[in-house]
């Protein structure tokens, strides 16, 4: 079980003993403003945040998992993502995850979904959120400054989606279970690595 935090009316402020983990002066830095970031977002609506946390994790430099880790489809975690300055798609999507569930945003109302590029035929990855059990999902995406609705998405075809609950697919403008698939390898140990990182004091 993951540890969930929500500070909604508190504030948000480094575990001591994680930030001085931080290798580098630069992942100090990164790390401070994101701490700034958290306690600038908390009050506003769940739009507002949606668009701010989408152009924030946006403006990180990509990088492949070769160049950063030394192997291919290493899903970082959002630790490992702000102390490295960057990632690739999974990785802002991973970021944007938790980001938005320490915000506040129910976990089993977003889904990491990997997708089909239709217009390059590549294969790319995206976080939907679902503001209201009214409306279609949102699709916060790395190479994209807009959330946008899914339905306005012309150019991506879901192939497969999950939470922190598993595997789970659209239907009925929810997440629901879904047993045809079970998560990556790579994303299960992310979830292992993130439950061990602690960046909020309490």
């Amino acid at each position: 079980m993951l540890l969930h935090v929500s500070l909604l009316g508190g504030e948000f402020k480094l575990s001591s003993s994680f930030f001085s983990s931080q290798p580098s002066p630069k992942s100090k830095a990164i790390f401070k403003d994101y701490e700034r970031f958290m306690n600038e977002t908390s009050p506003k609506s769940l739009h507002v945040k949606l668009e701010a946390v989408n152009f924030y994790v946006n403006a990180f430099v990509g990088a492949y998992d070769e160049q950063t880790y030394g192997r291919d489809e290493y899903w970082a975690s959002r630790g490992e993502f702000l102390a490295h300055g960057g990632g690739d798609c999974e990785d802002y999507v991973i970021t944007k995850f938790y980001t938005l569930r320490d915000l506040g945003v129910d976990a089993k109302k977003m889904g990491l979904c990997v997708v089909k590029d239709t217009d390059r035929g590549l294969w790319h990855m995206i976080l939907l959120v679902f503001a209201t059990h009214k409306e279609e999902p949102l699709v916060l995406d790395n190479l994209s400054f807009k959330v946008m609705p899914l339905s306005k998405r012309y150019d991506i075809a879901i192939k497969e989606c999950m939470n922190e609950e598993g595997s789970v697919k659209l239907q009925n403008n929810a997440f629901v279970e879904d047993s045809t698939h079970r998560p990556f390898k790579s994303y299960k140990a992310m979830l292992d690595r993130t439950s061990k990182e602690i960046l909020w004091q309490h």
